[in-house]
């Protein structure tokens, strides 16, 4: 959710238990490589996200990352990030920023979720609000989305999550990435998915869209 370093964000607080494994360079792109694996994996043309940046927002729009995008929906709660993004994104049309006051989480009820094929949560100053927004998300109990959850080694994250059916952990990289969602998901899939980020995660950054973009096309 980068467009420069949030300096007070919290998921990357420094208690041992966060940092058994040794963290990604760009810990904040860890995420990237699943977000166009999954991709791979089903037809995703609408995308809703909670905290926007360059390793997001960027990523969403990028043809060589999610080729079959129709519609971006994020959601900040930071004017001077959203203003960020709003630069570098504001030509593209198939994108709508939503800037809300208050906690990320008390937006949610708005929205109607069963209209995205994927929906990532990386958003908020605090690890509790992200957690909110977890809940939130879970609660409305939506069935067609795919919800991946950026940090999702943190435990709070984890706990939050536990209203979906379907539970799935990415390790290649860490900060982790969680893959949560209510619908009948293949398992096998994922585990695959799962298998080619490790094969490729020490070769390539996960910012490298280009180059796993290559290495899905020869693989999935």
């Amino acid at each position: 959710m980068t467009l420069g370093i949030r300096q007070h964000f919290a998921p990357k607080r420094v208690f041992a238990k966060y940092f058994s494994r040794l963290r990604a360079l760009n810990d904040y792109a860890t995420h990237v490589p699943v977000l166009m694996g999954l991709a791979r994996l089903r037809d995703v043309k609408s995308v809703l996200e909670f905290g926007c940046g360059n390793y997001s927002t960027l990523t969403f729009l990028n043809p060589a990352a999610f080729p079959n995008l129709v519609q971006l929906q994020s959601v900040e709660n930071d004017a001077a990030w959203a203003d960020l993004a709003h630069a570098k994104a504001k030509s593209d049309d198939r994108w709508a920023l939503k800037l809300v006051e208050g906690e990320t989480a008390a937006a949610v009820s708005q929205l109607d979720l069963e209209t995205f094929d994927l929906i990532l949560i990386d958003d908020s100053k605090t690890s509790a609000e992200r957690a909110a927004t977890i809940r939130a998300v879970a609660n409305k109990r939506a069935q067609h989305a795919w919800v991946v959850i950026h940090d999702f080694e943190v435990e709070e994250y984890r706990r939050a999550a536990a209203g979906f059916t379907n539970v799935h952990r990415f390790r290649a990289y860490n900060p982790e990435t969680g893959l949560v969602c209510n619908s009948a998901a293949s398992s096998s899939q994922f585990r695959s998915l799962s298998q080619i980020l490790k094969d490729n995660a020490g070769t390539l950054q996960p910012d490298d869209v280009e180059g796993w973009a290559t290495a899905f096309r020869q693989i999935l």
